[in-house]
């Protein structure tokens, strides 16, 4: 007699701070069939602190998982593994481990992809290792540098620091040493080296214990370009939170007209290079004013190459659509994929056609999402528009976020959570939208709970009561059954 299918799977999110942790456990009617985990991270925390819900974690899924799944290298993806690196070695077994194709260090492209991206990280490294040292210990009666410079170059200083740590291990020193102590013992110790790599376009229903379900993997891309791309043009990415820099150049411009010299330096200013005793030269020339100098200027573009190697990094997730066969509903799991993975989705040439009319098969997965962990923590970037969240057009749908402002880097309050994506959102699901923490959070100076609150009302009272049954929530996680 053949298994009965999957009927649901239960979705709980582990509210450990602004990252992903996820159980999933999927039913045959009453029984049990199939235990699944994606990720175990987050931006902060002490073992101590996390012991709790690695415990949790354990327990519902009695400490065996037939399926495990690291989306990425971040910390706020993998931490969890490193911080409670004695529990996951304690009577917790792993069937199978699942990592991008990227991933996987013999494979002569993979590998090559990887040496790159490493150069970048070093890179980025000593770039933060340098404003490190350039900024510490400048205090009291330093006066080479006014108290905003100070304080401006100190938040550079410690939000590169808070790049780097999200990406990859350093030493006592400070130095690159590579790999995330998280991500190796996933790799060494948990999955053993049996690890299967992912390519986009493969469909996978290979698991006994969950008929009925079938995986497909979207991302990432095999495009180094695609990889590349943080966001689209208008109408394909959400608008960044913050002011656009015409602002402040329409400020400028508001002033005095500029001066007829073209030169970029009035001419008072402007000496004979030849002439060492000018008195301007000796002050850029004394001893610890390496600041005021040209050749200090490059460590400037660290900023945009810690922006550039964290959406890499997020454009390499593993993206899966994991598809209930009998009804079609989808759950879609994208990792932190940033537009030029979801870009490249539409691209896939994939074995099986769609189930409706003549669209490309990744459009009628998104047609028929029913749930959607929100890519990077509600992020402008983290969700395409048009080739996204505006396919998303099933009227069940349900979303979860991993976004906490208790513990999150302070950079990132500026761009978590974005006005657009929450809007569009609510509206999408009237309301159904669960965000791990909701203190502190708005949208518009308005409390992002006001915002949940008021899309709720939007539901029919058989929609409000079907949602009440199927979410459950603790201090430890939030939990949504999604009916298959």
């Amino acid at each position: 007699m053949p298994p009965s299918p999957i009927t649901h799977c239960e979705v709980r999110m582990y509210r450990m701070g602004t990252g992903d942790c996820f159980a999933l456990r999927f039913f045959a009617g009453e029984v049990l069939t199939f235990r699944m985990m994606i990720d175990c991270g987050t931006w902060q925390g002490s073992s101590e602190k996390l012991r709790k819900y690695v415990s949790d974690l354990k327990t519902y899924l009695d400490n065996h998982v037939d399926l495990l799944v690291v989306t990425h290298e971040h910390k706020d993806h993998v931490y969890g593994f490193e911080a409670c690196q004695t529990l996951f070695g304690q009577d917790f077994t792993v069937s199978q481990t699942w990592m991008a194709w990227t991933e996987d260090e013999t494979a002569p492209r993979a590998s090559q992809w990887l040496k790159d991206f490493g150069d970048k990280k070093k890179a980025l490294m000593l770039a933060g290792n340098q404003w490190n040292r350039m900024t510490a210990g400048r205090r009291g009666t330093d006066t080479r540098f006014s108290p905003f410079q100070l304080a401006a170059r100190r938040h550079f200083a410690q939000a590169l620091s808070g790049f780097t740590e999200l990406q990859f291990a350093a030493n006592e020193n400070g130095e690159y040493v590579g790999m995330l102590k998280g991500m190796s013992i996933v790799r060494n110790q948990i999955a053993n080296n049996k690890i299967r790599f992912c390519h986009p376009g493969e469909i996978i229903a290979s698991f006994p214990a969950a008929p009925g379900i079938r995986f497909y993997v979207l991302g990432p891309p095999t495009s180094w370009e695609a990889v590349k791309t943080e966001s689209g043009e208008d109408g394909e990415s959400y608008s960044h939170n913050l002011a656009e820099s015409d602002a402040f150049a329409a400020a400028v411009l508001a002033g005095d007209s500029p001066p007829a010299n073209a030169a970029p330096f009035e001419e008072r200013f402007l000496s004979d290079p030849n002439d060492t005793s000018h008195p301007f030269r000796k002050r850029y020339e004394q001893k610890n004013a390496e600041w005021r100098q040209i050749g200090d200027d490059w460590l400037n573009s660290a900023g945009s190459l810690a922006l550039r190697v964290n959406s890499m990094t997020n454009n390499l997730s593993l993206a899966l659509a994991i598809e209930f066969e009998e009804s079609g509903r989808v759950m879609l799991f994208p990792g932190d994929a940033e537009y030029g993975s979801w870009r490249s989705w539409h691209g896939i040439d994939w074995a099986q056609p769609a189930r409706s009319g003549d669209k490309h098969l990744t459009e009628d997965l998104l047609n028929r999402t029913v749930f959607y962990k929100v890519a990077h923590h509600l992020s402008h970037n983290g969700t395409a528009r048009r080739l996204g969240l505006e396919m998303m057009n099933h009227p069940d749908l349900v979303a979860m976020a991993t976004l906490d402002y208790n513990v999150i880097s302070n950079g990132w309050k500026t761009t978590m959570p974005n006005r657009e994506i929450v809007n569009e959102l609510l509206r999408r699901t009237k309301g159904r939208l669960i965000v791990m923490n909701e203190d502190q959070l708005e949208v518009g100076d308005v409390p992002l709970s006001s915002r949940v609150a008021a899309a709720k009302e939007r539901m029919t009272a058989a929609e409000q009561a079907a949602f009440d049954a199927a979410f459950a929530a603790s201090e430890l996680y939030f939990q949504f059954t999604v009916k298959g």
